[in-house]
Parts: C-alpha cells; structure tokens; sequence
C-alpha cells in the first residue's frame, strides 16, 4: 500500500496524508464496484430462472386445459361444434340445458 501512496503522492503532487486517503478511496471503489457486480448478477440470474418456470407453468396449464376439454362425443351431445383444427370444442354448453 506505501508503494501505492508514494505513485500517487508523486504523481498528483500532493502531501501522502492526501494520498493514502486518494488511495484508501480508490480500493473501497474497486471493492464496492466488484460487489455491485456480483450483486446484479445474481439478481438477473434468479430472474432469469424465475421467467423460465413461470413460462413452464403456463405451458402445462395450458396443455392440462386442452386436454381437459370435452371429446368429440361428449360435444356433439351438449349441442356444441367440435373443431378438429384445434381438438376442442367450440359453442358448447357445459351444463344441462
């Protein structure tokens, strides 16, 4: 750390008092620096992943909801048209009419 002050002292030109304070400033930047960093990585990385389950979640939902449609025959019974582009049916009531 002398080594550091004395460049800095002689550099700058001013008293090592001044210096040794320019240079304890500078390391607490670096440090405080390289800990933001890690920080916001971290943070984005468990975004990142949060996004990614959430976009599963919705996915399978999705597919449950498909799946849990009504069949052919069960739609044509409730008066509904089954759509076969889509595999679901469509204008169906769910209940006794």
């Amino acid at each position: 750390m002398t080594w550091l002050i004395g460049l800095i002292a002689g550099a700058v030109g001013v008293p090592r008092p001044l210096a040794a304070v320019m240079a304890w400033a500078a390391v607490a930047l670096v440090v405080s620096g390289a800990a933001l960093g890690v920080y916001e990585f971290i943070k984005h990385q468990g975004a990142d992943e949060l996004r990614a389950k959430i976009e599963k979640d919705n996915t399978d939902a999705i597919h449950e909801g498909i799946d849990a449609r009504m069949s052919l025959d069960e739609c044509l019974d409730a008066g509904g048209v089954y759509d076969f582009g889509r595999q679901r049916c469509a204008s169906a009531t769910l209940g006794p009419r």
